[in-house]
């Protein structure tokens, strides 16, 4: 039979582990918490307080996590390329080619949609976002436009 010092021992291990693991769980999802981000002090620029609930950090986490399981947010794409057909494929991977020559801050997306090949690029939130960067674009691929689909998350740091 197993004593009671055994046991005993096995519960303070097992407290130990939680305790640890917790704290390592919990420093690690601050690192990564908008409003710790913002509250860093940066050089030459003042400081940022943030005095709030616990519970408006774990509901904006929440909401992350859920966005980040549908794998982006609305937005707009603007479509340069779509066609089927025996050289559709090649035609693409040459569209895709010629724009990142011309325009390569801008993200661009390959996509095979049975039995279309598609080139979109751009992850703009709104329509007027996606206008100014159409008309730059419009010059070289005269039968792009602008469709309604889902985009990458906007970086952060970016803003």
């Amino acid at each position: 039979m197993i004593n009671f010092k055994t046991i005993f021992s096995i519960f303070i291990l097992l407290i130990f582990n939680l305790v640890v693991f917790g704290q390592t769980a919990q420093s690690q999802s601050k690192s990564n918490d908008i409003f710790s981000s913002i509250q860093e002090k940066e050089q030459d620029q003042g400081d940022v307080l943030i005095f709030q609930d616990i519970r408006v950090n774990e509901l904006v986490s929440n909401h992350i996590e859920q966005n980040k399981r549908k794998g982006g947010v609305s937005g707009y794409r603007i479509r340069i390329y779509s066609n089927l057909g025996n050289t559709a494929r090649d035609q693409s991977q040459v569209t895709k080619a010629k724009f990142y020559e011309l325009f390569p801050e801008i993200p661009i997306y390959r996509e095979y949609d049975s039995p279309y090949f598609k080139v979109y690029v751009g992850d703009f939130r709104s329509k007027i976002d996606a206008m100014a960067d159409f008309k730059r674009i419009k010059r070289y691929f005269p039968s792009a436009f602008i469709v309604p689909d889902k985009i990458n998350y906007p970086s952060l740091e970016d803003k």
